[in-house]
């Protein structure tokens, strides 16, 4: 796989519905889809043979790889600036740490992350940490406050507003929906 992560120019790829292969692999997704919605025992080792499938079918029917050294590099900073962010969303963040990280100044990862990402590096972060608030809401355990402040936000009525910005419901009531 290692030839395709590397490649510049997959950023995405896109399947229709004409050829055999591609047929397969949107079937292949369906699959892993009902697979991991159902959970049954070991659903895993059946989602990994999908994947297996997909890639099977993606390199038989030859999708030529490019290798451009200065979007390799642009690639290469973007991992290191996503990196920082999952290793260090539930503590304090600020945009020049995010820069520093893909050894960037600030405006230009601001670029990086609009071209990429489709928004703003502080954006995609109060976005993880809403993703991984959705995880701890989960646990019986664990209160609002406690996972707001868990996956780094400093106020609970901010975690509030922002969840419910992004989810459209409060973080408490996403907790009772999903016991």
């Amino acid at each position: 796989m290692h030839p395709y992560i590397q490649a510049t120019n997959l950023a995405y790829i896109k399947i229709g519905t004409e050829e055999d292969w591609e047929k397969n692999i949107l079937k292949a997704i369906m699959d892993m889809h009902h697979l991991i919605q159902q959970q049954a025992p070991f659903f895993e080792i059946s989602v990994m043979h999908h994947l297996n499938y997909i890639w099977q079918n993606l390199i038989m029917n030859g999708i030529k790889l490019e290798y451009k050294e200065t979007d390799m590099i642009k690639s290469q900073r973007m991992k290191q600036m996503l990196h920082y962010i999952h290793c260090h969303y539930n503590g304090k963040m600020s945009l020049s740490d995010i820069a520093k990280a893909g050894q960037l100044s600030r405006s230009e990862t601001c670029r990086y992350f609009q071209r990429i990402v489709k928004r703003s590096p502080l954006s995609y972060v109060t976005d993880y940490r809403i993703k991984k608030s959705m995880l701890l809401l989960r646990d019986p355990d664990v209160n609002v406050t406690e996972a707001g402040y868990q996956v780094g936000f400093n106020s609970t009525s901010y975690f509030i507003a922002k969840f419910r910005e992004s989810v459209g419901m409060t973080p408490l009531a996403y907790k009772r929906k999903s016991k």
